[in-house]
């Protein structure tokens, strides 16, 4: 978490990201070395460790990719005492303070995550900035997509929108305490 001015960053999780991504750099040598056990046998070629090694090599390979891609991504939440920023890979969400209902811990992507309520979802959704176009359904990349996103989050889990608990540095009780007291006000009282 860094601080600049009256804003308050809240980067994302490196750290996690720079340990899976040694897992699995050292499943690749794993993958490699099952490859090479196979190729290097006396009796012949082996070819359930050789089979074994590419799937791995290919399955550890595309892991990588993913994982430095979330490292380079550009996720953040940044609060000041009148809003909140998120910046994801596809939008940038300006959200007022007085366009947030509720700041709870809820069930985001199967985990724990902080989960977000607005007094009016459409306002919120047309105040966002897209950072990109994609004609992925998985995406949210305009403003009806976002809307139809919180509507359906809504409906079936009872926020608008939630931020999940391993994306950020840090976790879903510490950041919606966060949140709360930045939307109180009792941050900026504490830090004065």
């Amino acid at each position: 978490m860094k601080r600049e001015g009256n804003l308050l960053i809240i980067e994302k999780n490196r750290q996690r990201a720079f340990w899976a991504l040694v897992i699995v750099g050292f499943m690749a040598l794993v993958s490699i070395a099952l490859l090479l056990a196979g190729l290097l046998t006396r009796a012949g070629i082996l070819w359930t460790p050789v089979w074994v090694g590419i799937v791995g090599l290919i399955g550890f390979g595309t892991s990588a990719a993913a994982v430095i891609q979330t490292m380079r991504s550009p996720w953040h939440l940044a609060v000041s005492p009148t809003h909140l920023r998120l910046h994801t890979p596809t939008y940038r969400l300006d959200v007022p303070w007085p366009h947030v209902a509720g700041i709870a811990v809820a069930e985001v992507n199967w985990r724990p995550g902080c989960a977000l309520l607005f007094e009016d979802a459409a306002a919120v959704a047309q105040s966002a900035t897209f950072l990109c176009r994609s004609s992925r359904p998985d995406l949210v990349t305009d403003a009806t997509t976002m809307l139809a996103r919180m509507k359906e989050n809504y409906d079936h889990l009872g926020y608008h929108l939630g931020i999940p608990g391993r994306i950020l540095e840090k976790g879903p009780e510490e950041l919606a305490e966060l949140l709360t007291q930045a939307r109180t006000g009792r941050l900026w009282q504490q830090e004065a």
